[in-house]
């Protein structure tokens, strides 16, 4: 039997300390393979805990692939890479990805080499090795517009723009229309890229009041009658990080005040297809003075790298401008597998499936965290999970990255520090499979029921 006394990280429960020391151990060298671990009596009298949890802390390192247990015999270490490599083989890479709020892969190999040989079959395939122009090829533009008619967005070919993600357009209209000193009006809890963007382009971000139903126009209005903000950022439809969506009746509001304080509005619109139905867009209501942005990354398939942009009448080539000098633009390859996808209707049935797989997931997930403060509207691809007290946010999500698991807490959706925000964002498309995300979801539902060891610390 290996003496072995393990160093146990003061931030994690005591089960997830153990489980994570034997991994550290195993790395350091100080553990290896084969090796026979304590009982679980005699580590419990050891560190000074209930041999319960030392049974729970052997249970998590044998879920991670670090032991096996032998009845009879005892537990005994495994070789990590082993587990690491047969890991990989079942699809997982490294830390189950709960954090990116991707779709579920639903696309077929049949639908991706269709496009391949699509693309084999063009006799000018080698003019998309070329730079395309900045707004997009003329027949890709025609896809984007066909693309954003869905979303309920119906605008001029020649107000479109194809950009290189929706996080490329949103970074091309606020160096377009914002000056760096400026005012940017955000929701509390915000898209986390807008903070690194603003920075960049030396914006000062102010957040309005919002409550569960999204932001308050009155908000709205007296931040603009009474502040240097002309320009509102903001996710309407299944917000980023709270699946809120915008009502009928504060959008209509919301735009009136726009036109009456002469405000430029940005939409980012990118969840907005997962509905089966949505309010109308604020383009729709008030679209001299609307930026609108959607994207196949979260209807589609994320790795296109395809945003399309409806600008206001007569701005587009003030986009361009901006999007020439930041030397991004879509490319020619994933537009042309785009436009095929969109033009015989593949597109629209994987988006179908999306919402199909992502109904499952959500069905699956929600009863697992029962006793928990969930925010998840249907149609929404990850939840708003408020955390007990006790737990911050951050240190919620370093004990989840210890179990194996990524999430995003919830500071960092938050534009400053007056804002509440102890909670976290569970993404439900990253997942392999199913059971891999109930099962991670128990996990965290347990997790989140037990207090930190830090929490009694700082108490003492």
């Amino acid at each position: 039997m290996t003496t072995w006394t393990p160093n146990l990280d003061p931030q994690l429960p005591r089960y997830l300390a153990i489980a994570q020391a034997i991994a550290a151990d195993l790395e350091s060298g100080r553990l290896s393979p084969g090796d026979k671990l304590p009982t679980h009596r005699e580590l419990a009298w050891q560190l000074g805990v209930t041999v319960g949890t030392v049974t729970r802390a052997y249970q998590e390192a044998e879920r991670r692939g670090l032991v096996s247990g032998e009845v009879g015999r005892g537990s005994f270490l495994r070789d990590p890479l082993a587990g690491r490599r047969a890991a990989v083989t079942a699809g997982e890479r490294g830390p189950l990805d709960l954090q990116g709020a991707v779709p579920p892969r639903v696309c077929n190999l049949a639908d991706f080499d269709q496009a391949l040989m699509r693309l084999m079959a063009d006799p000018q395939r080698l003019d998309h090795l070329d730079y395309p122009p900045v707004a997009g090829l003329p027949e890709h533009r025609d896809m984007a517009r066909s693309w954003l008619r869905r979303a309920g967005v119906d605008v001029a070919t020649s107000q479109v723009a194809l950009t290189a993600g929706a996080q490329h357009g949103l970074l091309a209209i606020l160096g377009t229309v914002a000056r760096a000193g400026e005012t940017l009006l955000v929701e509390p809890l915000t898209y986390p890229t807008v903070q690194p963007i603003a920075r960049q382009l030396g914006l000062r971000l102010e957040p309005l009041r919002a409550d569960d139903e999204g932001i308050l126009p009155d908000s709205l209005d007296h931040a603009v009658r009474n502040g240097p903000g002309r320009i509102l950022y903001l996710v309407p439809t299944l917000h980023n990080p709270t699946s809120i969506v915008l009502s009928d009746a504060r959008r209509r509001a919301i735009a009136a005040i726009a036109q009456a304080q002469n405000l430029t509005i940005v939409e980012d619109d990118i969840f907005r297809l997962l509905l089966s139905e949505a309010p109308p867009t604020l383009q729709s209501l008030a679209p001299e003075r609307s930026w609108y942005i959607s994207s196949l990354s979260k209807t589609v398939a994320p790795g296109l790298r395809i945003g399309f942009v409806a600008a206001p009448p007569k701005q587009v080539e003030n986009l361009l401008r901006t999007m020439f000098a930041t030397g991004g633009r879509a490319v020619g390859i994933t537009a042309h597998i785009a436009q095929g996808w969109i033009e015989t209707g593949v597109a629209q049935r994987i988006l179908g499936n999306i919402r199909t797989e992502l109904e499952s997931r959500r069905a699956a997930v929600l009863p697992t965290l029962e006793g928990l403060q969930v925010q998840c509207t249907p149609g929404s691809p990850f939840a708003w999970v408020t955390l007990p007290d006790f737990w911050r946010p951050i240190e919620f999500v370093s004990a989840a990255l210890a179990m194996g698991i990524k999430l995003s807490p919830g500071d960092a959706f938050a534009v400053d520090r007056s804002v509440p925000c102890n909670g976290m964002r569970l993404c439900f498309g990253g997942a392999p499979s199913l059971p891999l995300l109930v099962q991670a979801c128990e996990q965290l539902a347990r997790l989140a029921a037990e207090e930190p060891v830090a929490h009694y610390q700082a108490m003492a």
